[in-house]
């Protein structure tokens, strides 16, 4: 008799453990999350960079991962960059090259780099985007060029005043990974998500309503009040990542997110994916579909055009300005050019339920009591 209570035993404990196990695997990725848009999107200007590496005091110097190609990368790069492509970037051999450093990530445009910056924080990576991209280091003919031209990727497109509330309940996504280490994997190896503003607006006015994407504004309340992308729901980067919040996406349509000028919106991609949605960046950010949208920077004017190293034949040419010299930079929006907060030094592995065991260990209990009973009639 005791014998077959045994059993039985085991087997609950067994799915018990095995249910446990899929809640926290989702709750891993998910807590990661929130943990670090809770304290704010990680970025730091080139001004802010050049200052650290010319202080005169190398201990607090930065990683600093260039994620361009390896054939722009040798044209010219940060001195003392090290070139790795994202898509490399997050394998466990990478990962360990990094551990308990702080970082620094640039690419072209800052679309790339803020979407990789978001996923090393929660890693527990400190890891910032340097905004903008290379241009905003070194605006050299041949070596960068200019990562926004309105000219060719500014449009006028219609926008709204109509406010759009997500209010829909839908089931959590899977995960891409138990861990934010896999979800990060299966994300990146792919490479990143983004999507034009014209190819946005075609499949918005294709006649077919059902490929239309959920649309998330990011940018502060007042001015998605003043006009936004018809269609777009507004929600805040710091509080959607909750349980609550997250169930208001849904998971059978493809996610648009879009911010000022594509930084904050990367980040918030790239974690979306992670989560198992299918989300991908407006690229530039509002300021490609309306007029009414800034671009916060301009290659030409607010470039620090420090040294750089490279193969260039400008490279010797660039001048190396301290950054009280270097040309103002237009000011950009609070919400993304500024540098946030620091996140919390340590981010939880684990936090709110996603997962509620309170019905599965009674019905252990009474499964327990009922086996019990039943054999002692035996």
């Amino acid at each position: 008799m005791y014998k077959k209570i045994s059993m039985v035993i085991a087997v609950l404990v067994i799915l018990s453990l095995a249910l446990t196990g899929i809640g926290l695997a989702q709750e891993d990725v998910q807590t990661a999350a929130d943990g670090y848009f809770a304290g704010g999107t990680q970025n730091i200007k080139a001004a802010d960079l050049f200052d650290v590496l010319n202080d005169g005091d190398t201990s607090n110097d930065p990683v600093i991962i260039d994620l361009r190609s390896p054939e722009d990368f040798a044209l010219g790069h940060i001195p003392g960059a090290v070139n790795v492509g994202v898509k490399k970037l997050f394998t466990a051999e990478e990962l360990a090259k990094i551990e308990g450093k702080p970082v620094v990530t640039y690419c072209y445009t800052g679309q790339t780099s803020s979407q990789a910056t978001s996923a090393l924080n929660m890693l527990g990576i400190q890891a910032k985007s340097m905004l903008f991209g290379f241009p905003a280091w070194a605006n050299v003919a041949g070596v960068a060029t200019a990562p926004f031209d309105a000219a060719v990727d500014q449009h006028d497109y219609k926008v709204s005043a109509d406010e759009m509330m997500a209010d829909g309940v839908f089931d959590p996504a899977t995960p891409l990974g138990a861990t934010v280490a896999d979800a990060a994997l299966g994300y990146f190896g792919n490479g990143t998500k983004n999507i034009k503003a014209s190819d946005l607006f075609d499949n918005l006015n294709d006649g077919d309503a059902s490929n239309d994407p959920f649309m998330i504004d990011v940018r502060k309340a007042e001015d998605y009040a003043a006009g936004h992308i018809p269609g777009a729901v507004s929600m805040d980067p710091k509080t959607m990542f909750t349980a609550d919040n997250l169930a208001k996406i849904p998971t059978d349509k493809q996610i648009v997110v879009n911010c000022y000028t594509g930084q904050t919106a990367s980040q918030v991609t790239s974690v979306l994916n992670m989560l198992g949605y299918d989300a991908t960046n407006l690229k530039f950010g509002f300021a490609a579909w309306s007029p009414s949208g800034k671009y916060s920077f301009n290659a030409a004017t607010d470039s620090g055009n420090y040294k750089f190293e490279g193969s260039a034949e400008m490279a010797d040419a660039a001048v190396e300005a301290p950054a009280a010299e270097a040309p103002a930079a237009e000011a950009a929006p609070a919400a993304e050019a500024a540098p946030a907060a620091e996140a919390p030094a340590t981010l939880p592995v684990s936090g709110g339920v996603l997962f509620d065991f309170t019905w599965l260990y009674l019905l252990i209990g009474s499964g327990l009591l009922g086996t019990g009973l039943y054999l002692r009639k035996r």
